[in-house]
């Protein structure tokens, strides 16, 4: 057969495919599922960004009430002002005025993928001592029923669901017509089953990498799921090239089960047996073997860890030792003075470093675990197409673990940050206590409102490009595999 005979077969075979009423009931229901998807990743990416806006109003209007209240106080009143009330005091400034914020904006490829966002925090206000013994203990999950249930995401639609649409797009072709005789008079014509599947295949294949690229492009574009892709854009051509790919694998798929020639229930059979397996048998055999290979550490070890370094601090005279202990190393003795060691501020900035000692051991195996986790994941996702590309979806968007666990652990150096901050002003304000003037409320001269630090988010454009390139080649390989093997066993039609 000639080149030019090969395409008016596959022409014939789109016309036939197009004019079937259960190819539009399935590209329409697709559709749907995918605006639904992307609707909801817009109304989660909204929601998010509204609570950036939120955290940074908070920020200001912290800033903004702290100078009036400055400006206020720094005039000869009868009013007695408490440090916690004060925000020339630098210790109750940090304690009770400041809202510093640690913050993971989505990025623009963000309402592909839910990912873990709606167990992960993607904004943690900073926070000392005792209510630090994780890093993401700043977190609400909110309804444990819309836990349960998991997002309704782009991902879900495309990793999923678009596999059985071309199950029911491309199962039963050459299968059918094994069961009705037609596949006879096939035969008979003086044509090689290669070219006929090749026609067929390649027909589904055009009408579905169409239907799955295109739908899921108008499904963004009406949500508004899509943002400003400055810088991202070669990371969105390789994910619609690798969903490409991942379509033209089940297609593929599909054309081998079919050169079984057992018939289109027994294809059927066969096929939706590989999906379960592939896209939830494998990745969740996956988990458990990552699960056994990084181990997770006892957070109840943790939680107990931190009792008792409270009950140390507060039992007998243990706390007392340990906030001289902890002044002597940050004040010589030259320049201190005396009941020092008393003042509330003192106290707290060695108790918060007694218990991050104390809770150092701890917090580092919770980060050595996510770390393990993910050199396992990359290793091991590579043995399911629906993990790679999930994974380079998550990626995309910005809502894998392991950007969450870099954000955690940048939260943690934030805080640090803030404490090396402040610490030496109020040290400085303990050791020599100087009011903003005589008889005023403001007891001491704390301003430095607008240079406390700020949390610098990251959003890993390049990381996510990269995973999309691989994605995009194990995809083309598993295709190209498939299809190899495929075409081997179409050499000639059945007996």
């Amino acid at each position: 057969m000639t080149t030019v005979r090969f395409f008016v077969l596959v022409q014939a075979e789109l016309r036939l495919i197009l004019r079937e009423r259960l190819t539009w009931a399935i590209l329409a229901a697709l559709l749907v599922a995918l605006c639904l998807a992307a609707w909801t990743g817009a109304g989660r990416v909204a929601s998010e960004r509204a609570a950036l806006a939120q955290a940074a109003a908070d920020t200001d209007r912290v800033v903004r009430d702290a100078r009036a209240a400055h400006k206020r106080y720094a005039k000869p009143s009868p009013i007695k002002v408490n440090y916690w009330q004060d925000p020339t005091d630098a210790f109750g400034y940090m304690t009770y005025f400041m809202a510093a914020y640690a913050v993971k904006p989505p990025t623009p490829l963000a309402a592909f993928a839910a990912g873990q966002s709606d167990v992960q925090p993607a904004i943690m206000r900073a926070s000392f001592g005792f209510s630090t013994v994780f890093d993401d203990t700043a977190y609400e999950p909110g309804s444990t029923a819309r836990l349960r249930l998991g997002p309704f995401d782009l991902a879900f639609v495309l990793v999923y669901l678009v596999p059985l649409a071309v199950i029911a797009l491309a199962g039963t072709r050459l299968s059918s017509e094994f069961d009705s005789g037609i596949l006879r008079m096939i035969a008979s014509q003086p044509v090689e089953p290669r070219r006929v599947a090749s026609a067929k295949f390649g027909a589904v294949a055009l009408v579905a990498i169409t239907a799955v690229l295109g739908g899921t492009a108008l499904a963004l574009i009406v949500s508004g799921g899509l943002g400003a892709l400055d810088g991202w854009t070669v990371t969105l051509a390789l994910l619609a090239t690798a969903l490409a790919a991942y379509v033209v694998l089940w297609v593929s798929a599909c054309a081998l089960v079919a050169s079984l020639w057992r018939g289109g229930v027994v294809a059927l059979a066969i096929l939706v047996l590989a999906w379960s397996c592939v896209t939830v048998a494998l990745p969740s055999t996956l988990g458990l073997v990552v699960d056994v290979l990084a181990p997770t550490p006892s957070r109840i070890a943790a939680i107990d860890a931190s009792r008792q370094a409270q009950v140390r601090f507060y039992t007998g005279e243990e706390g007392a030792r340990i906030t001289a202990a902890w002044l002597t190393g940050k004040v010589s003795k030259a320049v201190s003075r005396p009941g020092l060691a008393e003042a509330p501020e003192i106290k707290r900035l060695a108790r918060d470093a007694f218990y991050d000692e104390a809770l150092a051991g701890y917090r580092d195996a919770a980060r050595d675990h996510a770390r393990a986790v993910a050199a396992w994941s990359r290793r091991l996702v590579i043995l399911s197409p629906a993990t790679v590309l999930a994974r380079a979806l998550e990626m995309a968007a910005g809502t894998d673990a392991e950007r969450h666990s870099a954000f955690l652990a940048s939260g943690a150096a934030y805080r640090r940050d803030l404490r090396a901050f402040f610490e030496p002003r109020i040290l400085a304000q303990a050791l020599d206590p100087v009011p903003v003037c005589q008889g005023c409320p403001a007891r001491l001269d704390f301003t430095a409102y607008d240079t406390v630090p700020a949390f610098e988010p990251s959003i890993p454009r390049v990381a996510a490009e990269h995973q999309a390139m691989v994605a995009l080649g194990c995809l083309m390989a598993g295709a190209l595999f498939i299809t190899a093997l495929a075409y081997r066993r179409l050499c000639r039609w059945p007996a």
